[in-house]
């Protein structure tokens, strides 16, 4: 279970132009056309939908060449926040076509806000090792977050940047040394929902911050209204099933994945026209929801059902070429 449980922690699948994501405001000094683009990138970061945010990021910026923040965006595109190691490079580069050094950036940057939101990945993507970059990078989100503490957008990327540290805190996501810090952002992710319940982020990152067996319950409403929030997204659809498999809410886990199987089915029978980054996250999303799906369907034993999530995956594994989807 622990296995599916960290698959299910941060795995995204690219979703559409148009699909919902949620709603939530963030300003910034962009103009109205770069700013579209940005505020579609910002949803797709919370849901994380990276791929597609790198690609908003970067419409944003070919609008404004030095809109600071189409920058900002496209390098935390590439901080998968709950996965282990990062890749450096490709943001440094982004960073890079923004300005040589961080003090060059930094000047494009034309309000505090932005300088500290920039300044932050400067540290993300800095020289110390993995760990003391993500509780720099934290601590950086958390003075920006306090200086600006009705900025919904400040908080709730102080909250994921929280989550990104609980790696370093145990040998697993539910053991008791990282409660502090899951609690605390799970507090600080509840805060944001309260006040809108349309975010993406908010209810994402309660999901993860309550995902074991003794915080789930706080998570329950936040794991209903999810995959309202962003109907169209397979990951959100398949996230609040991390909070019901907890409860033993069978019926609702098999809901959530055959819900998220469906919408990526059919991001899988467009596959040939995908890349093949989307290719390998399709198979695998898929594979993760009937294999969640099942999982319900065998505790209720249902077994008809349970063989249909085999059946199902056949037709994927034929033509997959990813290891754990083939086996």
């Amino acid at each position: 279970l622990f296995l599916l449980l960290l698959v299910g922690t941060f795995i995204s699948l690219p979703a559409a132009q148009g699909e919902q994501l949620g709603e939530l405001h963030f300003p910034t000094s962009g103009s109205a056309a770069a700013q579209g683009h940005f505020l579609q990138g910002v949803k797709y970061l919370h849901n994380f939908g990276f791929e597609d945010a790198a690609v908003a990021f970067q419409a944003a910026s070919k609008v404004e060449p030095d809109f600071v923040m189409a920058y900002w965006g496209e390098a935390l595109s590439h901080n998968h926040p709950l996965q282990p190691g990062r890749d450096l490079e490709t943001p440094r580069k982004v960073l890079t076509r923004l300005g040589a050094s961080p003090a060059e950036r930094a000047a494009k940057a034309p309000t505090p806000r932005e300088v500290g939101l920039l300044a932050a990945v400067e540290i993300l993507y800095g020289e110390e090792d993995d760990a003391a970059r993500s509780f720099a990078y934290a601590e950086a989100m958390g003075q920006l977050s306090s200086q600006y503490p009705e900025d919904e957008e400040l908080q709730a990327f102080y909250a994921v940047a929280l989550l990104g540290t609980v790696r370093h805190l145990g040998d697993t996501w539910g053991a008791e040394s990282t409660f502090p810090v899951r609690m605390k952002a799970g507090a600080i992710a509840q805060d944001v929902f309260r006040k809108h319940p349309n975010h993406p982020g908010a209810a994402h990152y309660i999901i993860h911050a309550f995902d074991d067996p003794i915080h789930a319950p706080l998570a329950l409403t936040a794991a209903d209204r999810y995959a309202e929030i962003a109907p169209d997204v397979s990951h959100a659809l398949h996230m609040p099933s991390h909070i019901f498999i907890q409860h033993g809410m069978w019926a609702k886990v098999i809901a959530s994945n055959e819900a998220s199987y469906q919408a990526a089915l059919g991001k899988w029978q467009q596959r040939d026209n995908s890349s093949e980054t989307q290719r390998y996250f399709t198979d695998v999303y898929l594979w993760h929801a009937l294999d969640w799906g099942q999982y319900g369907a065998l505790q209720q034993k249902d077994w008809t059902k349970a063989k249909q999530a085999i059946d199902r995956l056949r037709p994927v594994a034929e033509k997959s070429t990813v290891p754990i989807v083939k086996e």
